[in-house]
């Protein structure tokens, strides 16, 4: 028998009553005091589970909205030699994606992790891969190709990067929708830039042949290209001149 309860019987001892009322009313205070303290007992606990479940779920909503800023890709580096291979960066600065765009870069992500890590260590660590390494000979080229609103910037650190510039190396910048044209042609917007500028000088290329070509052997078609039409500027402006002076003469 509890404390208040005893308290209670005294308390009845000295009301006159029959004993039967007495016993029925013990009765019932004791059941509505046990009733208080099982409302009690299932509230409490009920209120602390509403309460821990609130803070878990705020706990989850911030751990989400922090992973979804963490693996949103804002810049992106196309890396091409002959494998061609993206980087997806996030704001900062780590590679959150990494897709190969021919079987060459897709080998090379099976065996060299790039993700969480900087896109200056990821970039080291492809220079430093034996089997990547293989495609970086004396004939071939590197090109980094970059989209970002922060370009300048990234560019100023590939460039300041002493492993890179070993190779001698050259860089550009692109935008979004030459990555999505990219894409839909399976092509690393990297490649598919040089593919654009080499349409500019030679209007029979297509995609389908910059497939089967490196980086390096549609650089060295530019490069050839840009020396033709260097070399008629300069005859045009010559036989120009020339003219001139015989007009000049009369």
């Amino acid at each position: 028998m509890s404390g208040i309860q005893n308290v209670i019987q005294k308390s009845m001892e000295e009301i006159q009553a029959s004993k039967e009322l007495k016993q029925n009313t013990l009765q019932y205070l004791e059941e509505q005091r046990r009733r208080q303290e099982r409302k009690l007992f299932h509230r409490k606990p009920y209120r602390a589970l509403r309460y821990a479940l609130a803070v878990i779920c705020i706990f989850l909503l911030a751990g989400a909205g922090s992973y979804s800023v963490y693996s949103k890709p804002v810049s992106y580096i196309s890396i091409d030699v002959n494998p061609s291979i993206e980087l997806g960066i996030n704001r900062f600065d780590k590679v959150v994606s990494a897709k190969g765009y021919n079987q060459d870069g897709q080998d090379i992500l099976q065996h060299v992790p790039l993700k969480n890590i900087s896109y200056i260590q990821a970039i080291d660590r492809l220079l430093q891969d034996a089997y990547y390494s293989r495609f970086l000979t004396g004939d071939s080229k590197l090109v980094l190709t970059v989209i970002s609103d922060q370009a300048d910037v990234m560019l100023q650190k590939i460039n300041g990067n002493d492993s890179f510039q070993d190779y001698g190396a050259v860089t550009y910048s692109s935008d979004t929708a030459c990555m999505t044209e990219a894409h839909q042609h399976e092509m690393s917007f990297g490649k598919y830039r040089a593919y654009l500028e080499l349409s500019q000088y030679d209007a029979n290329i297509t995609v389908e042949d910059c497939h089967g070509m490196t980086i390096s052997e549609i650089q060295d078609r530019i490069e050839t290209c840009r020396g033709h039409n260097k070399e008629n500027t300069q005859k045009k402006h010559s036989e120009s001149h020339k003219k001139h002076h015989l007009e000049e003469g009369y």
